[in-house]
């Protein structure tokens, strides 16, 4: 195989790897497990700047469904909370007040990933399988274009290093739908264990927890300690 061929499929692999991360990410933010991916996104506004979320808090999973978010200045807590919320407005939030080393309290907030009811896992479902397809659509004209890219060059080499130049771009386009597919397959599992877990907790009597919608409008003093 020549050198621009082999320069030509590595470009392709990292382009269609590409379209699979961005997948898995989008997958991994409609959350029922607490997925570290999901603060990626969210950004905290403090007076005129805007900072990711990693340079404002610390986020720890005391299980897989719940983050503890740690302001790493005490004063920032409201706009991490704003920054979460215009996120993640589906997470459910409880505001909690420790004692440090020195007795000083230190306030933090526990966010609780939403019970995957009926209709949330018809939603999550629905979701998944659109952007299984938008995916799968990225990938197919990804392929495309590099076949018609490499129509006149595939005319300048010998047919033995053209056969096995398209069986390695064949096999990486294969390899990519069939990564899709399991992405696909893993995330509706997902939502099915999580409406399973749903349905055991309605079962066994267990506290649901309430429905509350944290706005932007509601300020922490506005809040029960």
């Amino acid at each position: 195989m020549n050198n621009y061929i082999a320069l030509e499929i590595s470009e392709f692999s990292k382009k269609m790897n590409g379209y699979l991360m961005m997948f898995n990410y989008r997958l991994a933010n409609y959350c029922v497990k607490a997925e570290p991916t999901a603060m990626l996104p969210v950004s905290v506004v403090l007076g005129n700047t805007e900072y990711n979320f990693e340079e404002v808090a610390d986020a720890i999973r005391p299980d897989d469904f719940t983050f503890d978010v740690y302001p790493k200045n005490q004063n920032n807590l409201q706009q991490i909370i704003d920054g979460v919320f215009d996120m993640h407005p589906e997470f459910k939030m409880e505001i909690k007040t420790d004692k440090n080393a020195n007795d000083e309290d230190v306030r933090h907030v526990v966010y609780t990933m939403p019970d995957v009811d009926k209709d949330r896992r018809d939603l999550l479902n629905e979701i998944s399988k659109t952007f299984h397809k938008e995916c799968q659509t990225s990938l197919d004209a990804c392929y495309a274009k590099q076949q018609a890219k490499l129509v006149e060059v595939f005319t300048q080499m010998p047919a033995n290093e053209v056969d096995e130049a398209k069986t390695g771009f064949k096999n990486i386009y294969d390899e990519s739908k069939e990564n899709a597919n399991k992405l696909l397959d893993a995330k509706l599992t997902e939502i099915e264990e999580g409406y399973q877990r749903y349905l055991s907790k309605v079962e066994d009597g267990g506290d649901l927890g309430d429905e509350m919608d944290f706005s932007k409008g509601i300020r922490m003093d506005q809040m029960e300690e």
